[in-house]
Formats: C-alpha cells, structure tokens, sequence
C-alpha cells in the first residue's frame, strides 16, 4: 500500500502544505512546452527531454519536477497536459529516483510508484480521474471533506487501487449512505467543473468506479477543472467550440491524439522485443506518426532494426521521420558504415547538423565522423 494514498481514499486530503515549492522559472519552462502546440506527441518528447536533462542548464530535474507537479495540482489546462505528457513517458526510472529522495514531491511520486500495480492508458487513468473528483467535489459539498481532489491526488488513487476494469475503495457504512444520496440527487458541480458521476455504483463495503465504459476523451489528456480565463500559473482554459460540428471535430481530434499517444507507448514498451518491433514497423498508422521513428533508432541495441529502417525508404523520409537520418548517424549501434554513408548527404542531414557532427564527433562512432569529414571536405 502507498504510504500518500491512505485506507480511506476518498476521505484523505489532497496535496500536502509541505509540497515542494518550485521556482518561477521551472513554472515558465515546464508551461511553456504545452502552450506552444497542441499535439500530444510533441508535450511527450519535450517533457522527456526536459526531464532527461537532469542537471543541464540552471534547472535541475527536482525543480521540474515540483513544477510539473504544481501546475497539474492548479488543475488548468496547462497542468492537464503536463501531467498527460508526464504519464505517457515510457521510462520513469530517471524521474524515479529523484521524486523518491525529495519528501516534497510525495503526491507525484506516488503516482509514478502506483505503475508497479500494472499501468493503465491515458484515457482510462483519465476517465477514472475525472469520476474520482467529481464524486470527491459532492463529498465537499455535503462537509465530508475539506476541499476537492487535485488531478495528482485523484490519478494515484485510480492508478493505485485499479483492477479488472475498475477502481474499488473501501467504505464505511456511513460514507456509503452518504454517497448513495449524492448519486441519486447529486449537487450541481463547482464553477468551472464538468463534473461527472457516471460509472460510479456501490456494492458492499466499497464505491467502484468504472474505467470501461462511456469514458470520455479529453483534448488536454486530463480533464481541466478549473474554470476559464488565466490563473496566477497562466493556465487558460480552451475555447468552447460553437456548433455541434465544431465539437464533433475537437472531439475526433483528441481521440486521434490519444490514440497516437497509446501506439507510442505500445511501441516504446516493446523496445527489446525485436520481432514485435519490426511487425510495428511494417505498420504505416505506427511510422506516419512524427518522431516514434526516430525514436526507436535512439533507444534500440539492435543493429537489424536500424539496417531495415536505413533500408526502407518509407522509414527515413517524410514530415514524420525527417530526423531519422540523423538519428541513424548518432547511433551508437554497431551497423556498416557503408550502409550509413547515403546518410551523409544534405539531402537527409543538414550540412549545419553534418558540420555539428564533425566537430563534436564524441557522441559518434569513429567512422561515421571520419566520414562526415570526407564530406564536408568535398563541398569545399
């Protein structure tokens, strides 16, 4: 059992007074990769590089991660996607560690130490999340607790206690009455709150929420519960599409968004498994996604996996896998430096990356930068 989420869930208390406090320029930077695109994938990458970058720059990984945990407790938009990006990571081992040693990121590292309990997808975590606070906004209301559940909070919960399709939580006979009240005449939810009790039934000495059916798809990952306009973290709250075709369409689009998200995961997750990831490879819905390419020649130790992607033209060109040339070029895989050659060429690497290459050849292998030398001297 985690030690920050307490037997009575629904009754314990949200963020501690004794949170880490970040700086404001861990606010702005973390803010800063969600506000300037909209796409999931990319908030994903930015954050991992952020956080991978553990001790580059004035920040460390401790300030970002107080911040990130700071911002999603807020409960904007800004948060809603920080906590997303945050939890579609495929490896928290770096973060891990950190969150464990600093007593002040307790709520997130609880999270993240819930993942041993089988982790869930974005949406399912995100839908249960959602029921989760707006049943824990009617228990404020009828003075059974102080305040709302924040996003972390909610999320560790669910992540904690999820089995078979639901999250069961234990309750006494009193707090059941009182939650039998609430479904069946339940208060109008707080300003700003798109509340929602649906899924959530008891059964003897517990309050389940379902994690199956009806879940919505939410364009920030996470639900937003905070009403429009700014907040002193610069959240806002996005625009409420006009027309039901319009909504249709924002809809769709978030779908589309979680459902990259999820094929990522699946893919990263399956990193060592080399003929899983070559049948991933084979898929166009898993290359034409941008980056995951790239990605894969990265993180993989397989020299086969690299050689198909150098020979399958369809993996190292286009919008969503312009960096894979370069990424080859930075591998430290053991593949042919004959077969890496066509790499070197403006036409896949820029001769501004080339030139980078050649001068800092520490991150590459020998040959490759010899290569790139033989190169550029060419063009001069």
């Amino acid at each position: 059992m985690l030690t920050y989420v307490s037997a009575s869930p629904l009754l314990q208390s949200d963020l501690s007074l004794d949170v880490l406090t970040p700086t404001d320029e861990a606010l702005d930077e973390l803010g800063a990769i969600v506000q300037r695109t909209d796409d999931p994938f990319a908030w994903t990458r930015s954050l991992e590089s952020l956080l991978a970058d553990g001790t580059g720059g004035r920040l460390g990984r401790t300030d970002r991660l107080a911040a990130l945990q700071m911002l999603a407790a807020v409960g904007g938009a800004t948060g809603a996607r920080l906590l997303a990006a945050f939890w579609t990571q495929s490896d928290h081992v770096a973060s891990a560690a950190c969150l464990e040693a600093e007593p002040g990121l307790a709520p997130l590292a609880a999270l993240v130490a819930a993942r041993v309990h089988g982790s869930l997808d974005l949406p399912q975590l995100a839908g249960g999340t959602l029921r989760l606070v707006s049943l824990a906004d009617q228990l404020c209301q009828e003075g059974l607790r102080d305040a709302g559940l924040d996003l972390v909070t909610a999320a560790a919960i669910v992540q904690a206690n999820h089995g078979n399709g639901q999250v069961a939580l234990p309750v006494e006979r009193a707090l059941a009455a009182a939650i039998e009240r609430l479904l069946a005449a339940p208060h109008p939810f707080r300003g700003g709150l798109r509340g929602s009790l649906s899924g959530i039934q008891l059964a003897p000495g517990l309050v389940l929420v379902d994690l199956e059916h009806d879940l919505e798809y939410f364009p920030h990952g996470f639900p937003v519960l905070i009403d429009g306009g700014r907040s002193a973290l610069g959240d806002s709250q996005p625009a409420v599409a006009e027309g039901s075709e319009a909504v249709d369409a924002d809809e769709a689009s978030a779908k589309d968004a979680l459902d990259r998200l999820r094929m990522r995961k699946l893919v990263l997750d399956n990193i060592m498994s080399t003929s899983v990831l070559l049948e991933f490879l084979r898929d166009p819905k898993v290359t034409s996604i941008p980056g995951l390419v790239a990605e894969v020649v990265n993180r993989t130790r397989n020299p086969q996996v690299i050689e198909i992607v150098i020979g399958n033209r369809a993996l190292h060109t286009g919008f969503a896998n312009k960096a894979v040339p370069l990424a080859c070029l930075r591998s430290p895989v053991n593949v042919p430096a004959k077969a890496l050659r066509k790499f070197i060429h403006v036409k896949y690497v820029s001769k501004v990356d080339l030139k980078r290459l050649a001068n800092d050849r520490t991150g590459i292998r020998r040959e490759i930068g010899a290569e790139i030398v033989k190169y550029l001297d060419s063009l001069t």
